[in-house]
């Protein structure tokens, strides 16, 4: 999808939790094996302690964007939510989180894509935005928490995902922003889907079946990597960017373990620099590419006329690849990372 530069990231933020768990802990409590420790890249994960939970999250999240791109919630025309794990409110929380935020006349949907679901949640944003001209602002929320003492948090060798309780928040505008969006495409996988039948990776006492295991991996792996490929190309293509063009420069990464990314864009990336940053904070569920956005504000500014490729990949069985462009804006922001981003919230009723 063709968007050049018609519309801008205003803001990019990223809530964790107070708590942590250590890959030490993980081996200690029988969630891991010691071999599979050893293949992690990450140490540590951010969990939530008692008060904390992932709407409390996504409204700190959300807060800091609307406050980092100089809005308020009533500004918000559009408001899409992604999440993984299964909740008894599913149905109403984007609802309840514009509520909460004070976007009251905000169109209020949800995506699940799994890993990809906020990726896919900007796409919806970007393709409304561009065909509904009376919507100035839309924000994209993605929240998780499985909470202490949560063995599907270390999803190492299933599907190279390490969990992180996170929420992330994402404003897209008309104007404004250090990065313009130039081209979002996603290609999907579906069939793939036929393997986990009865399985749902994050459900409460699912054992993991043997179809499932090694998720990326095998003929899935070798399908997914031409989702991977064709994605890239067409986002190029869609952005006006030649093979090998110089203006290109940095690929940001899904963090997911570097076994699996490896195995899904080794030799399909268009860039010598290329960021991965799971060893930071792990997966963070669907917030991947939000999240990603938010290091190239703040720790990884791209200079006006520099471009970024973001790609993510998720067991919702697609992948998207994303790229944005530096403007003369100046950067701003928080890195995901400092540690003045863990926050203690309890949510408002």
């Amino acid at each position: 999808m063709r968007v050049a530069g018609r519309l801008h990231i205003t803001a990019a933020a990223v809530a964790l939790p107070t708590g942590c768990e250590s890959l030490s802990d993980a081996v200690a409590s029988g969630a891991i094996t010691t071999e599979q420790a050893a293949a992690s890249d990450t140490e540590k994960l951010w969990v939530t302690e008692a008060g904390q939970s992932a709407e409390s999250l996504a409204l700190a999240a959300a807060a800091d964007a609307l406050t980092e791109a100089g809005l308020s919630g009533s500004d918000i025309g559009l408001l899409t939510h992604a999440w993984m794990i299964d909740t008894p409110d599913d149905w109403k929380t984007a609802s309840r989180l514009a509520r909460l935020l004070g976007a009251k006349h905000a169109i209020a949907s949800s995506t699940r894509q799994m890993s990809n679901g906020g990726a896919v949640a900007t796409q919806f944003a970007l393709a409304q935005m561009l065909a509904e001209p009376r919507i100035d602002n839309a924000m994209v929320v993605t929240a998780d928490a499985l909470g202490p003492g949560e063995n599907r948090r270390w999803q190492i060798s299933d599907s190279g995902a390490a969990l992180s309780d996170s929420a992330t928040a994402l404003i897209l505008g008309r104007s404004g922003g250090s990065l313009s969006v130039q081209s979002i495409v996603s290609r999907g996988c579906p069939d793939q889907e036929a393997f986990f039948d009865g399985y749902n990776p994050l459900a409460i006492g699912q054992e993991v079946s043997e179809a499932s295991k090694n998720a990326f991996s095998g003929p899935f792996a070798f399908r997914l990597r031409g989702r991977v490929r064709t994605a890239i190309q067409q986002a190029c293509a869609d952005a006006d960017l030649a093979e090998e063009d110089p203006r290109l420069t940095v690929t940001v990464l899904p963090r997911i373990n570097s076994t699996v990314t490896a195995a899904l864009t080794e030799g399909l990336l268009p860039t010598e620099e290329i960021v991965h940053l799971s060893a930071q904070t792990g997966h963070l569920f669907a917030g991947d590419l939000i999240a990603n956005l938010n290091y190239l504000r703040t720790r990884r500014p791209l200079a006006a006329g520099e471009y970024g490729l973001v790609i993510n990949i998720g067991l919702g069985f697609t992948v998207t690849a994303l790229v944005v462009c530096g403007t003369e804006e100046k950067q701003h922001g928080r890195d995901s990372t400092d540690t003045d981003r863990v926050i203690g919230l309890t949510a408002p009723q």
